[in-house]
């Protein structure tokens, strides 16, 4: 599924109607039947709907569903919050049906606020079809005070068409005041404003509804981001041969963990052969070498010289060179830490592979401090910030980062020819080529220590079986986030990472068992 932005939405309609020949009449009228059916489809029976309408087109969505919900034998009051001369052409098609049908449409005003509110106050569903995609700023003061009674005076559901109004529909932003909707229903597309902050929170459970947009209009105007689902690499997600060997699926090189940060890289090495790694070597500074071959069992450990504190020494990083002709995949962050001649250590590693690598917390923040080693780079990059780390890359902090946050994820990865995964709540992935994807798995959960690490473990995995990035970091982000929901089995205050671990396998599974029922 494509994610869209309100022009891309615009040009997308604009060609159905002009080119493909489907009248706006015929997308409207099917707009407001998918939002009177969810509607109709939650209520065992009939009840009292208010429709709240705007004179643009997505009031002409809510005329719509006013006319079936009142045939459908629901009491249905319909308001008309704006000007009858302001309508569209299509808006008073509908708006006109609805009043040659008998139905009393009533025009806001000032004085019909306690009204408004005594309908509010009873009905079963209220329909927000006020404003739309087209909203930027702050609403109108006719606007904010109906949307104010709405949240403050509804008693029943509160169903949003397409975006609810006050939401912005490129970036979530709410500049004064948003409907708070139970459902909204979308059509054709999801939009950026139902991933992103705090519009997302206004939007309760979505549904994409189609309309009768052909799929083949995206051959004209492609939209530049993307709902993560495995539609999109499927093809990599296959059975195994029964001649497989342990050779035949890769080998990751980790690297990272310092004194009393051990538990980082070896959770990304199990989570990698959880994921399907033939093999993984970690590699850790020479003192945290025993330790960690205590800990781990299946992985091969790897000692570099360390600088006598735990951490590695200037120059450790050379020893890449030894076995790079074994390996296929590089992650290197989990449990690193920070140390003198960081730098020039992590440029050797950039300088001395051409193998797809993934760069994960510390070495993140040694990124940070010297953007100007991604130069030295010869393999593909992929990036894994959570939002703080993702404010000291780019020079910010992280409200601003919340704030915008497929904005700066594309930015960086178009700037530096890299591909970012920007972690939280509906991970964004930016590539290089500013196509990005939301992905919709996940839990809160997973806000733990350790379940970033393993991510890098499960994505390093996927480039060591020479899966394309393209493919291997959302397939990754993916089964990552659907473990973490698998994991859920009591509270989600009482999951930790190594619950998350176990629930990668299941996770795999379920995915290629879908594929087989496909």
């Amino acid at each position: 599924m494509y994610l869209v932005t309100a022009q891309e939405m615009r040009d997308l309609d604009r060609y159905t109607i002009e080119h493909i020949g489907i009248p706006g009449v015929v997308l409207m009228e099917r707009a407001g039947l998918a939002v009177a059916q969810a509607i109709t489809e939650h209520f065992a029976q009939p009840g009292q709907a208010v429709v709240l309408s705007g004179h643009g087109n997505n009031g002409g969505d809510g005329f719509v569903v006013a006319r079936h919900l009142a045939m459908a034998g629901w009491r249905t009051a319909v308001w008309l919050v704006g000007s009858e001369e302001r309508m569209t052409a299509d808006t008073r098609t509908f708006y006109e049906s609805c009043r040659q049908l008998g139905m009393d449409v009533k025009t806001f005003g000032a004085e019909q606020a306690d009204e408004l509110r005594r309908w509010l106050e009873t009905a079963d569903v209220v329909v927000d079809a006020l404003l739309g995609t087209g909203i930027r700023g702050p609403v109108r003061p006719v606007m904010e005070s109906v949307i104010r009674l709405v949240n403050d005076h509804t008693r029943g559901r509160v169903v949003a068409v397409d975006v609810p109004s006050g939401v912005e529909t490129d970036t979530g932003r709410v500049a004064s005041v948003a409907i708070k909707a139970d459902q909204t229903v979308t059509f054709a597309y999801a939009k950026w404003c139902h991933y992103l902050r705090p519009g997302a929170e206004h939007c309760g459970e979505v549904i994409v509804a189609d309309i009768g947009i052909p799929p083949s209009v995206t051959t004209y105007r492609r939209p530049a981001a993307r709902v993560n689902h495995p539609q999109w690499w499927r093809e990599y997600l296959k059975p195994r041969s029964r001649w497989a060997h342990k050779g035949t699926h890769g080998h990751l090189l980790v690297v990272g963990g310092s004194r009393g940060m051990l538990g980082a890289v070896a959770m990304a090495g199990t989570a990698a052969l959880r994921a399907g790694a033939g093999l993984v070597t970690i590699a850790v500074p020479e003192a945290q070498h025993d330790p960690l071959a205590a800990k781990v069992t299946e992985a091969l450990v790897w000692s570099w010289s360390d600088d006598g504190h735990g951490r590695f020494a200037p120059g450790s990083s050379e020893r890449i060179g030894e076995r790079l002709n074994r390996l296929t995949a590089v992650a290197v962050g989990p449990g690193l830490g920070r140390f003198t001649g960081e730098r020039e250590w992590l440029a050797e590693l950039l300088r001395q592979t051409n193998l797809p690598m993934v760069l994960d917390a510390d070495a993140l923040n040694v990124l940070a401090d010297h953007p100007d080693i991604l130069t030295e780079r010869k393999g593909e990059l992929i990036l894994t910030p959570h939002p703080g780390e993702m404010a000291r890359l780019t020079g910010t902090d992280t409200v601003r980062v919340e704030e915008e946050r497929y904005r700066v994820a594309k930015e960086w990865a178009e700037r530096y020819g890299v591909t970012v995964v920007l972690k939280g709540t509906y991970t964004i992935i930016a590539f290089p080529d500013g196509t990005q994807m939301v992905n919709p798995t996940g839990s809160p959960a997973m806000a733990k220590a350790g379940s970033g690490d393993l991510l890098t473990g499960i994505i390093g995995a996927l480039l060591a079986q020479k899966i394309p990035p393209t493919a291997a970091v959302p397939m990754g982000v993916y089964v990552h986030g659907l473990a973490g929901e698998l994991a859920v089995t009591s509270a989600e205050h009482s999951v930790i990472a190594s619950d998350i671990l176990l629930q990668v396998g299941p996770a795999f599974h379920r995915l290629l068992s879908d594929r087989v029922r496909t």
